[in-house]
């Protein structure tokens, strides 16, 4: 059956229920209401064969459209989107609020884009569904915003079907080709814009375009302050932004499709591609070549971008702006380094938008922006060493039960390359050393661990006894074949860790305890890296070295939890004017059992002017909890942490003052503090002496 005879059947049957009242007046009621019944069927078989399914007023789905769309974010002018094109499409099922009657936005025409004539037509749905819509929130009237009430509204609708009549699906419209204004055929210039008539067009109206409203529109473009001039580009560098053109739409949204480029040299002598972005959106791509770019005069290269990839719509009163990126050539001829690239609009008519008349709408401003090309930046590239702020301080390092050290970290240190990526090979002669005239200690197996807690390499140091280990040799250790990339201008973060065993004479102390470990990782020859160009690199600065840490087979580890500063001023002359501090450190009994002297235990300086003086007298402090009282000390069972609140205060004038931790005296028994005759060994942890963590807030005292 053909449209024609389709459409004359409609007319018919619709007729023929239009007066079915007036046939066969003998007819009982029911049985006209049969008839009736039964002449709808035919209209609705005939409806169907013309692409359209209707029962009464309702569609028992939802739109096409919205097949997998919900309503999850807020809706406004400017606004693109499935979402936006299923919004139309259930503001059509409505004549009361259809978006257009005809056109774009009409049913089966409609858009992705949120303009006037959909912000009209949500606001008549608004004010239809008033009371589900508006009165939740106070309102009295539509807005055209499609805020979180009218999307509950309008997700009710797609869960239960819309009411309306569902339309055809529409088409993606027409496909041409467009010269630039003022040519007639593809030779020559134009003699409007200036641009190569052979820099064609292919434009293709679709229904995911503006709004056709009838409003005329203009642009204004100008130079975007960002990039700035003068960027530096280095050969193989990819996607540098170069150029930024400032779009303004004045009268109505306009939809801009096509911007045209000139370089004062020839582009791919010094580039491969150009890229044309929207923010932080590719709208278009170029390779940069003798096909892709016309050449107007030796100081004129043009090259025009178009067919963009996603709409760039600016609406009206609006701005955008579009950034010019550039991929560099890998390698350049020695003779074009340090070359200076202009990159510009070639005339006021470089950008051409669509307004919503559907004028071709033209701007453009003809000022430049500089680049540079330099060389690659691998013959500069770097790579500085140096301790990382979190390495560990200065502090207690206990062996396990056997008298076992397991990866224990000493020193965590920073690796930042510049300007390259570098290959790193190998980390050789990283010494464990002191940092005083005392003796150190060379563990049995170093660890290389980087930021994700991998083991990059492990070391065995050189053999050092107790007995010839000292300040006038060092232990070193090599770590080999780490084929490790640390990516240019990023820091890699690295840990030495070690493992030991220690010596034991008898069952409480080990004839390793109280000796110091401190290792330093130097840049220069003792680090040996490649460039992404197969060079060695040759700039490595910086060193890095560790905090020390005394090794006991038992004992304890203190930790400063926290330390609280109060002072009072003298309020006349001849008062004293005090501060106080009160150090909370935790003491944990790793291995064994701790004592800690019941009386001074702990030794606190006064500092003043930031440097470190004499000690203090006023010390006190009492049991904490979780110990035991012992005949001379407070005992911390193995396994256990308690913390003292250690208290001290000094007078002082005329100065700023602080209170500083000098040392810890603790024992692995009952101890006697001073008493050479008591059991055990008292131990003096001193490494917290002049140590930032382990110093109170300085006061100036009046």
């Amino acid at each position: 059956m053909n449209r024609k005879k389709l459409i004359a059947g409609i007319v018919a049957l619709a007729m023929a229920v239009a007066i079915v009242p007036g046939v066969g007046q003998a007819a009982t009621a029911e049985e006209l209401a049969a008839q009736i019944a039964d002449l709808q069927a035919q209209l609705a078989s005939l409806m169907g064969q013309l692409g359209t399914t209707t029962t009464g007023t309702t569609s028992s789905t939802a739109p096409a459209a919205c097949a997998g769309v919900s309503f999850t974010r807020n809706l406004t002018l400017g606004s693109q989107g499935t979402d936006v094109q299923c919004l139309q499409s259930i503001l059509n099922q409505d004549a009361a609020t259809q978006v257009a009657a005809t056109g774009v936005g009409s049913i089966g025409f409609e858009t992705q884009y949120f303009g006037g004539l959909t912000k009209a037509a949500v606001i008549a749905f608004q004010n239809k569904y008033a009371a589900e819509v508006l009165a939740p929130v106070g309102l009295t009237a539509g807005t055209g915003f499609v805020g979180s009430s009218t999307r509950a509204k309008l997700n009710a609708m797609l869960a239960g079907g819309t009411t309306g009549t569902t339309g055809t699906t529409g088409t993606t419209g027409t496909t041409g080709t467009t010269l630039p204004e003022g040519c007639t055929s593809t030779t020559g210039y134009s003699p409007t814009t200036g641009e190569p008539c052979s820099s064609t067009t292919t434009t293709t109206t679709t229904t995911s375009g503006l709004e056709m409203t009838g409003e005329e529109g203009s642009i204004t473009v100008s130079v975007n302050p960002l990039p700035a001039n003068n960027v530096k580009v280095y050969e193989g560098d990819e996607k540098v932004a170069v150029y930024g053109a400032k779009i303004q739409a004045t009268g109505s949204d306009v939809d801009v499709q096509r911007v045209t480029l000139k370089f004062n040299a020839q582009p791919w002598s010094y580039m491969t591609n150009v890229y044309l972005y929207d923010g932080d959106t590719q709208v278009a791509s170029s390779a940069l070549n003798s096909s892709t770019v016309s050449r107007v005069s030796a100081t004129d290269y043009q090259i025009t971008l178009a067919g963009f990839t996603n709409k760039v719509i600016i609406a009206d009163g609006a701005y955008k702006a579009l950034t010019v990126k550039v991929d560099a050539l890998p390698g350049l001829s020695s003779s074009l380094v340090g070359a200076r690239i202009e990159v510009s609009l070639p005339s006021a008519t470089a950008i051409r938008a669509v307004d919503q008349a559907g004028l071709n709408q033209y701007g453009g401003v003809t000022t430049a922006r500089t680049f540079t090309m330099n060389a690659s930046l691998a013959a500069n590239a770097t790579l500085a060493v140096s301790s990382n702020a979190n390495s560990p301080k200065a502090r207690n390092i206990i062996a396990d039960a056997s008298q076992l050290i397991d990866k224990a970290t000493l020193l965590t240190f920073d690796m930042k390359a510049t300007k390259d990526n570098v290959l790193l090979d190998q980390i050789n002669d990283v010494t464990f050393t002191t940092d005083d005239s005392g003796t150190y200690q060379v563990p049995d197996t170093v660890y290389l661990v980087d930021d994700s807690g991998t083991v990059i390499s492990t070391a065995t140091p050189t053999a050092c006894t107790i007995a010839d280990c000292s300040n006038t040799g060092a232990g070193t250790a090599d770590f080999t074949d780490l084929n490790y990339t640390i990516a240019k201008d990023t820091t890699k973060t690295f840990s030495i860790k070690i493992d030991d065993e220690l010596s034991t004479p008898s069952s409480s102390v080990a004839a390793e305890d109280g000796r110091k470990y401190v290792v330093k990782v130097d840049s220069g020859a003792n680090i040996v890296a490649t460039l992404s160009n197969g060079a060695t690199l040759e700039k490595k600065t910086g060193s890095a070295v560790s905090e020390a840490a005394y090794v006991y087979a038992e004992g304890p580890v203190f930790t400063l939890a926290s330390i609280s500063t109060s002072s009072s001023q003298a309020s006349f002359s001849g008062a004293s004017s005090t501060i106080s501090a009160t150090f909370n450190v935790q003491v944990e009994a790793v291995t064994g059992d701790v004592y800690i002297p019941r009386t001074g235990a702990f030794t606190i300086h006064y500092g003043s002017n930031g440097t470190n003086q004499s000690a203090i007298s006023s010390i006190t402090y009492v049991q904490p909890t979780g110990t035991v009282a012992g005949t001379y000390g407070y005992k911390v069972s193995a396994g256990n942490t308690a913390t003292f609140a250690v208290s001290g205060t000094t007078t002082g004038a005329g100065a700023t003052y602080d209170l500083r931790m000098n040392s810890i005296k603790w024992g692995h028994d009952d101890i006697a503090y001073n008493d050479t005759t008591a059991p055990g060994v008292i131990v003096t942890s001193d490494y917290m002496t002049d140590n930032s963590t382990w110093i109170s807030s300085a006061v100036y005292l009046q």
